[in-house]
């Protein structure tokens, strides 16, 4: 008999057959900054330094440096939310959110101990 089913656990996927666990599919969001001169504007227009915005969500200056040039093309998205709730804008307006799903490499066990001693012997 064909047992199937679906199940999810803080952002987890479980899919299992005949009770035993096929693979585990994660999802991740990120978001992704629209237009980076366009967050740079409205950080000016606020009158805050990129120290002073990086303080305020608890990042780096550098962090906030590479968001506006666009040297960072993905942010976690805790950390866009805090960056439109101090620039007092929706998020949406700054960021798209992105999500990805994150299977595990699946090796067999056999595999995994052959790698394993060769590293010891190393």
């Amino acid at each position: 008999m064909l047992y199937l089913s679906k199940r999810f656990e803080k952002g987890i996927l479980i899919m299992r057959h005949n009770r035993r666990t096929l693979s585990i599919v994660r999802k991740e969001t990120w978001m992704k900054v629209k237009d980076p001169a366009k967050l740079r504007r409205k950080r000016m227009n606020r009158k805050y330094s990129q120290r002073d915005l990086a303080f305020l969500v608890k990042r780096s200056q550098n962090t906030i440096h590479l968001l506006e040039t666009g040297g960072m093309k993905t942010l976690s998205e805790d950390l866009a939310l805090l960056i439109a709730a101090r620039l007092d804008v929706e998020w949406e307006d700054y960021f798209d959110l992105e999500e990805h799903e994150v299977v595990p490499k699946v090796t067999n066990a056999a595999h995994s101990i052959q790698n394993a001693e060769h590293k010891v012997a190393s």
